[in-house]
């Protein structure tokens, strides 16, 4: 999995970089991306949860399609 980031730190500190240090906004961004890259502070922890419980029915699940759209009309979802 790939890493997510927070993306409204990053543009703050690349505001903050404009306002305070006088960088262009490219250099800006590209500072705080960079800073982004090299600390865990800007990650964005995603925890994932395996549902074990679930249980695939194949039966159940074609009855499911079969009553749904067995008219092959609109209903709406």
């Amino acid at each position: 999995m790939k890493p997510r980031y927070n993306k409204s730190k990053i543009m703050k500190e690349a505001h903050r970089l404009m306002r305070v240090e006088g960088y262009t906004r490219s250099q800006a961004l590209t500072l705080a991306w960079d800073k982004a890259r090299r600390s865990e502070f800007y990650l964005i922890i995603v925890k994932r949860e395996v549902a074990s419980d679930y249980v695939y029915d194949e039966n159940n699940f074609a009855n499911t399609l079969i009553n749904d759209y067995s008219t092959y009309g609109y209903k709406g979802d």
